[in-house]
């Protein structure tokens, strides 16, 4: 049987439970517990969301008690919850000068909320010409349109493009692109640039370099382009710091975040700015969501984050993280269907060889049929295939041999087969 019928494709719709893989019963820090009784290694923390690990009965505390305190409040009036993440964003994770955040439902809420806001913002500062957000190739950030249209992911946009904004793009690794694009569109029709310090599931962690940031700071900052940072999955430890930007020199104006803010246990994303460009909108009326910041859902956030300083967890991410990388590079560093490992902390990509097939998803059935799961990237060239593992930040490491050992017998099934 050919690869692409054996894989789960997680792209696709379904409305049927069970239709797209295990019926999932329960779980508890790695593992993810099955209706017929297996043990499946979550080795990508479900789509890079897990980082406390599953099972946390402090966070649904947390949600449980906010949701006997009362129900749904308007999302401009403040709440105790609402307040007290927002000051434990603004005092302990934000970049200095970021007082002000703006809560969503999740991630592509972010990702729309900061295309809206770069909008907003210039046209508040006089420069009404300024609507170009360009997004870089490979690229994701999220299912709204407006997300869609600002990354490039080929699969997810398909059949969408007529109705994407015509947003522009450029390499992921080329800031001499970025200087060409700007002279041909003009700086003055481009709003801001939006980044993934690291990228995600169009590129199976593509790492640039300090340079490239260096270059497109620079050019951005000359000619007033907002630096927008897509944190959501780098995000809150992730790649072993508190932001994947702090890895590089860049300083962004905007972060826009989800998946780690939750942990997994609430549907939350937000998205910060500096106190410049929030002085700047100050009474224009920045419209909301329906749910945002439902006061549960920020209880359920503040719980996770509670948990992450308390625990050393973004260290401990840095530490396992480089216990993992070790390993696969012993393990896979050589294999002859793998191109590269790379990444940071607990965010690390396997690119594989094209075969003429969707490899990745082959590898993702054969792990697990082997009780693992890990996340498929990749969207057509220069990364049309690669796996990616991001795993909760408390795993163990004896749990890291078996993901390594488990995700190489996978590997070396799905390139015999190819």
């Amino acid at each position: 049987m050919s690869a692409d019928l054996v894989a789960p494709d997680i792209n696709r719709i379904h409305f049927v439970p069970g239709t797209t893989g295990p019926t999932i019963v329960g779980a508890d820090g790695v593992w993810l517990l099955t209706a017929d009784g297996r043990r499946i290694l979550d080795g990508a923390g479900g789509a890079i969301v897990s980082n406390i690990g599953h099972g946390r009965s402090e966070v649904a505390e947390a949600v449980r008690d906010a949701l006997d305190g009362g129900g749904y409040v308007i999302p401009i009036w403040p709440t105790p919850h609402r307040e007290r993440l927002h000051d434990l964003l603004v005092d302990r994770w934000l970049p200095a000068g970021m007082g002000h955040v703006f809560f969503t439902s999740g991630g592509s809420e972010s990702a729309d909320s900061a295309i809206r806001l770069a909008r907003a913002y210039h046209v508040a500062c006089g420069r009404p010409e300024r609507w170009k957000v360009v997004g870089r190739h490979p690229s994701y950030h999220g299912l709204t349109l407006g997300a869609l249209a600002l990354g490039s992911h080929r699969n997810r946009r398909a059949g969408f493009e007529p109705i994407l904004p015509a947003f522009p793009h450029v390499p992921w690794d080329d800031a001499a692109a970025l200087e060409a694009l700007i002279e041909a569109e003009g700086a003055d029709s481009i709003a801001a640039f939006v980044f993934e310090p690291i990228t995600g599931a169009a590129g199976g962690c593509l790492v640039p370099t300090d340079d490239y940031w260096r270059r497109v700071s620079e050019l951005c900052r000359r000619h007033d382009i907002l630096l927008i940072a897509d944190e959501v999955m780098t995000g809150f430890g992730r790649t072993g710091r508190r932001w994947g930007h702090q890895h590089f020199p860049i300083e962004p104006d905007v972060i826009f975040g989800g998946k780690g803010l939750g942990g997994g246990y609430v549907p939350i994303g937000m998205v910060a700015a500096t106190d410049t460009i929030v002085e700047a909108l100050r009474g224009s009326g920045f419209m909301f969501f329906t749910f945002t910041g439902g006061d549960a859902m920020c209880a359920g956030a503040a719980a996770v984050l509670d948990i992450v300083e308390r625990e050393h967890l973004v260290e401990r991410s840095a530490a396992m993280g480089d216990v993992l990388a070790a390993r696969l590079d012993d393990a896979l560093g050589s294999h002859p269907a793998v191109v590269e490992i790379r990444g940071r902390g607990l965010f690390r990509g396997v690119e594989l060889r094209p075969s003429g097939g969707s490899l990745a998803q082959a590898v993702v059935a054969e792990a697990l049929a082997r009780d693992l799961w890990v996340y498929p990237a990749g969207s057509g060239p220069p990364v049309s295939d690669a796996v990616m593992l991001g795993p909760a930040f408390t795993i163990a490491d004896v749990e890291v041999d078996a993901l390594v050992e488990r995700l190489t017998a996978a590997i070396d099934a799905a390139a015999t087969r190819a």
